[in-house]
């Protein structure tokens, strides 16, 4: 008996071509219902080959739109495009960055407090551990309709695909508003729906 997952209408490519099976957060991620000029809606392939307008080759695509010859694969292993939320508990993944510096931002809220929290990434080719660094600029902003908090700024030396692995996450407090009084009626956010924003 095939699983909810396998059932599921749509599947992704990744810029190495292959298919695979969606997890559940891309699930909710697909049947979230945006407006028609939300920058944060998905990319959905027509075709196969169709590429991005950088040449990129990943996107959401119809399952029934997957040529014969392609299996489509199950795998823990979930490559995170740029500006897509990340929780805080999902260890593992993967992610494809270019060079550059880029801004790390928690999502839900403007009262942050980090404790220890923090991430790694390493290189899957070459093992090279990168850190972020905390940063003493907090801006606030929105992102995808949620207000986000800067944290953190990370600086990606080489282009690849790095596997992120959260530590301390316990220790990340947010809490939607910054105002002193209206924090007196508002509740922390569970720290288990947490997520951050890497772009």
């Amino acid at each position: 008996m095939e699983t909810k997952k396998e059932e599921f209408e749509f599947v992704y490519v990744e810029n190495n071509g292959t298919v695979r099976e969606l997890d559940d957060e891309e699930i909710e991620y697909l049947q979230t219902e945006f407006q028609p000029g939300d920058g944060a809606r998905p990319y959905i392939k027509n075709s196969y080959k169709q590429r991005t307008p950088d040449n990129k080759m990943h996107g959401f695509i119809l399952r029934s739109n997957v040529p014969e010859n392609i299996k489509i694969i199950r795998t823990n292993l979930r490559y995170l495009e740029i500006r897509f939320p990340i929780n805080i508990y999902d260890s593992g993944k993967a992610i494809e960055l270019s060079v550059g510096i880029y801004s790390v931002k928690v999502i839900g809220g403007w009262d942050v407090s980090i404790g220890n929290f923090t991430f790694s990434l390493k290189n899957m080719k070459n093992g090279k551990i990168i850190l972020p660094e905390i940063t003493n600029w907090r801006f606030q902003s929105y992102e995808s309709g949620e207000r986000a908090k800067k944290i953190m700024v990370l600086d990606i030396p080489e282009r690849g695909d790095y596997i992120i692995e959260f530590k301390n996450q316990e220790d990340l407090k947010v809490r939607p508003s910054n105002l002193i009084i209206t924090r007196l009626f508002e509740k922390q956010i569970p720290n288990n729906e947490l997520r951050i924003w890497i772009g």
